[in-house]
C-alpha cells in the first residue's frame, strides 16, 4: 500500500498504479476507496475490454427510473456469481435488467430473480436488442456506493431440491482442490492432491469430485482413492447433488462461490497470499454466511490446514453417525 500511494504521489495519472492500489484497499476491507480506483480497470496499461460500447455508461444511478439496462459480466465465473448480489440490489433502481453471462450460468442464475433475464453472449447475437444503458458487473459495486464489508447483502440462490440417494451411514463430501489451470495466480489458489492424502484415508467418508478434469501433477495420488467424479456436470445439474451432500470442501474455486450462493456447508482453503476477495479473514467471510474459512499463517505452509482440516470432518462425521 506505502509503495502503491508513493508511486501516485509520483505519478498521479498512471492508471495501472491506481488498478494495483485498488486491490490494496479492497484486500483491506476500504471498498469504498476500493471500488472507485477499481475503475481504472478500464484505463490501465492491458485495460479490461468494454463490452456493449454501443449503449451509454451510466454515471448514476437515478438515471436508471424506468430505464432498460444491460448488465455485462466480466472476469471468472466465481466472480460473476459472487457479484451477481448487486444485479438484484439494481432492481430498486429499475425493473428492466437483462444480465448477459457465460453460457454456462444461465440455467443457474436465472434462478435469481424473476425480474433479471439472464441469457448467453450467442442470445444476444441472434436476438439484437436496444439498450438505454450497459454496465459492467465489477462496476455495480461502486455505483452502489458499497463502503464497507458489512454493505455486502448476502442474496442466496434458492433452487428446488432434488432427493438424490446417497449412504445415510456416511459422510459424503465434496472436494474441489484446483481451478483454472490457466489462472495466472494459479499457485495461490489450488492446492496439490498430496496435502488432502491423509483426510481421503478417513474411514467412513465418501468423497465427490467437483472440478472438471484432472491435473497430471495429481493423476497418481487420484488413482489410489475411490473418488467419484461429478466434474462432468453442468452448474445446474451440479447444484442439485451439492443440496445432498454433508459438506463441500474447496480451494479458492468457483465451487466455493456455487456453495456459497446456495448457502450450502463448506469450507473454503486460502493460501496466505489470497484474493483480495477474502479480505484477510480467517474463519468466516461476509460474502457467504454458509462458508467456514481455513487459511495458511505462513506463506505455502499447509500443514496446520489439513491437521484444522482433519478436526473439522472428524466433528461432521461424529454428528452423522451419531
Amino acid at each position: 500500500l506505502n509503495f502503491y500511494l508513493k508511486c501516485k504521489e509520483l505519478k498521479p495519472e498512471f492508471k495501472s498504479c491506481l488498478w494495483n492500489l485498488s486491490h490494496c484497499y479492497l484486500k483491506l476491507g476500504k471498498l469504498d476507496l476500493g471500488f472507485n480506483l477499481y475503475e481504472n480497470r478500464f484505463l490501465n496499461e492491458n485495460p479490461v475490454p468494454k463490452k456493449f460500447e454501443e449503449f451509454k455508461d451510466v454515471k448514476s444511478l437515478d438515471e436508471l427510473a424506468g430505464k432498460k439496462v444491460l448488465i455485462w459480466d466480466e472476469q471468472g465465473l466465481g466472480d460473476t456469481i459472487n457479484f451477481s448480489r448487486f444485479v438484484v440490489d439494481l432492481l430498486y433502481f429499475t425493473k428492466n435488467i437483462t444480465f448477459v453471462v457465460n453460457h454456462s450460468l444461465v440455467d443457474l442464475l436465472e434462478n435469481l430473480n424473476e425480474n433479471i433475464n439472464v441469457v448467453d453472449y450467442d442470445f444476444l447475437k441472434t436476438n439484437p436488442q436496444k439498450f438505454d444503458y450497459q454496465i459492467s458487473l465489477g462496476s455495480l459495486p461502486h455505483l452502489l456506493k458499497i463502503k464497507n464489508k458489512n454493505e455486502l447483502t448476502f442474496r442466496p440462490l434458492i433452487l428446488k431440491e432434488e432427493k438424490i440417494n446417497l449412504p445415510k451411514d456416511r459422510l459424503n463430501i465434496g472436494l474441489t482442490w484446483f481451478g483454472n489451470v490457466n489462472y495466472p495466480n494459479d499457485e495461490y489458489r489450488s492446492i496439490a492432491l498430496k496435502y488432502f492424502k491423509e483426510i481421503l484415508s478417513i474411514k467412513n467418508i465418501n468423497y465427490y469430485k467437483l472440478s472438471k478434469g484432472i491435473k497430471k501433477i495429481d493423476l497418481d495420488e487420484y488413482n489410489k482413492f475411490e473418488i467419484q467424479d461429478l466434474g462432468n456436470k453442468n452448474f445446474n445439474q451440479l447444484s442439485k447433488y451439492l443440496m445432498n451432500l454433508d459438506l463441500i470442501i474447496s480451494s479458492d474455486t468457483v465451487i466455493a462461490h456455487l456453495a456459497g450462493i446456495l448457502n450450502l456447508s463448506c469450507i473454503l482453503l486460502l493460501n496466505f497470499n489470497s484474493d483480495w476477495r477474502w479480505f484477510y479473514d480467517d474463519k468466516k467471510t461476509p460474502w457467504y454466511p454458509s462458508i467456514k474459512i481455513i487459511k495458511q499463517k505462513k506463506l505455502n505452509d499447509w500443514g496446520p490446514v489439513f491437521s484444522s482440516l482433519k478436526n473439522e470432518l472428524e466433528i461432521h462425521l461424529n454428528k452423522k453417525i451419531n
